[in-house]
């Protein structure tokens, strides 16, 4: 039997960028807070442990290996239907901004001689945030960003997958384009964008100066959530500090939602009566646009099941109590 040496040079490389620095690849929460997998409490987190000489890196998984592999056919696909001149598929040195610092790892760099790409659904070629009939002429370099995910495609791109990212390279490159070629199965599509020096300087930078002025001292943005809120202050100080006019209007609007939340159980509670009650022993009812279901379920017995002890932790918990009403 014929064995084959397996070449893994051409495989992806790693981060190349410093952990304690922002790096293209997580600019999105900072410049949108709509990222479904990271916030930007997070990315500074993370920056700041890093500089504290933590190691914050994660082992590659399955996907992301995966992933890895994958971004030399599906660069090489997609420089062929692009027509492009030449593709570096492995790029080994980090680039980095020449105002802020931010860095950058490419994943491969394209060589266009002036290609005009439009919607061409056949191909795969889409331009998210041109009007309908309109192009992206392709000249020189340009950023090329390889995304396998399982997640359905469609004629837009979510910020997070990569169309931030290159905007972020293509404003430390100075590269007037750059396309994030997208693989779901066998369905591969190209995401082309223009530079936009405008929002460089407007949003890009300002955003970069922000974040690198908090990571020393871990100055936290405003939380995403209650979650995140509690992560950020999670020890209270015994104190009491007079809450201002907006605070009272959102201790307002809680209590009434929640007393609108019961009001709306308590109905839905009595309605289920009221229909069980006309149901009697029937399984199934209709009305004039709905089938009820009221039926018998038997559950088998189950052992008793020991409650597995938990560690001893700090948790902060709020509560809304009205005051006695002032004479």
């Amino acid at each position: 039997m014929k064995t084959q040496k397996i070449d893994h040079t051409a495989e992806a490389v790693g981060k190349l960028t410093p952990d304690y620095e922002i790096s293209c690849s997580l600019l999105e929460p900072l410049i949108t807070g709509e990222n479904p997998y990271q916030t930007r409490n997070q990315v500074l987190e993370n920056c700041h442990k890093a500089l504290q000489g933590e190691d914050i890196r994660i082992a590659t998984n399955n996907y992301m290996e995966v992933g890895n592999v994958l971004e030399k056919p599906v660069a090489e696909l997609a420089a062929k239907r692009i027509g492009l001149l030449d593709i570096q598929l492995v790029v080994e040195e980090a680039v980095r901004h020449k105002k802020v610092t931010l860095n950058g790892s490419i994943d491969c760099i394209g060589v266009a001689d002036n290609i005009f790409i439009t919607k061409d659904i056949d191909k795969g070629f889409y331009c998210p945030e041109l009007e309908e009939g309109e192009g992206i002429k392709l000249n020189g370099k340009g950023i090329v960003e390889i995304k396998v995910t399982n997640a359905p495609l469609t004629e837009t791109l979510p910020a997070y997958r990569g169309v931030v990212q290159v905007k972020g390279l293509m404003a430390i490159t100075e590269y007037s384009w750059a396309v994030v070629c997208v693989l779901n199965g066998s369905d591969l599509r190209m995401y082309f964008y223009e530079r936009n020096q405008d929002w460089e300087q407007k949003v890009l930078e300002p955003t970069v100066i922000d974040f690198n002025n908090r990571i020393a001292k871990l100055d936290w943005y405003d939380p995403f959530d209650t979650k995140e809120a509690a992560h950020i202050t999670p020890q209270d100080n015994g104190e009491t500090v007079e809450l201002n006019k907006q605070d009272q209007v959102q201790i307002d609007n809680i209590v009434a939602w929640e007393a609108q939340i019961k009001n709306l159980k308590d109905n839905i509670e009595a309605a289920k009566k009221n229909i069980m009650v006309s149901l009697k022993e029937a399984k199934y009812g209709v009305s004039e646009s709905h089938r009820v279901t009221w039926q018998t379920i038997n559950y088998k017995a189950q052992p008793e099941k020991l409650v597995p002890a938990k560690d001893a932790y700090t948790s902060r918990r709020l509560s809304i109590k009205e005051l006695p009403k002032k004479d």
